[in-house]
């Protein structure tokens, strides 16, 4: 048995190998009054991400569908459909069960600000989630490096 050093990187937990990736769509067109008039072709998505969490709160969704598979310490990312790119990522921190069911997200503030700047277009990614879903596997192994990378 290897003793891990300073030099030698450790074993994933068994919790970071197993972690699930989910793809959370939100359209910002659902989110006009707050949205400048240039958001779906400025480079930047910061503007259209702040709209969203000046018209809801941006760490409870409500959701019809992913929420019976998401566990608390799954990473979500939230994927903006009219610009097709990912923008912000987070951690699944509760499931809150009633009527709606809200998935309760701890946002990486200073990863989803690299995101915002840097938004990843759905080319580098390939998935299109149409409601929420768990990252394929092909997915999901580009946003395991990419997470790393933030």
């Amino acid at each position: 048995m290897v003793t891990p050093t300073s030099d030698t990187p450790s074993e994933p937990t068994p919790h970071e190998a197993a972690t699930t990736h989910w793809l959370l769509p939100i359209d910002p067109a659902s989110h006009p009054e707050h949205l400048p008039a240039d958001w779906r072709t400025r480079a930047d998505a910061t503007a259209a991400w702040e709209a969203i969490g000046r018209t809801q709160p941006i760490d409870r969704w409500c959701l019809r569908t992913g929420y019976r598979a998401m566990r608390p310490g799954d990473t979500i990312w939230a994927y903006l459909s009219k610009r097709s790119e990912l923008v912000a990522v987070g951690t699944v921190a509760a499931i809150e069960d009633g009527d709606p069911r809200t998935v309760v997200v701890d946002w990486d503030e200073e990863a989803t600000a690299a995101l915002c700047r840097h938004p990843l277009p759905r080319r580098e990614f390939g998935q299109v989630p149409m409601s929420v879903c768990r990252a394929g596997a092909e997915t999901a192994a580009v946003l395991t490096r990419v997470r790393a990378e933030l």
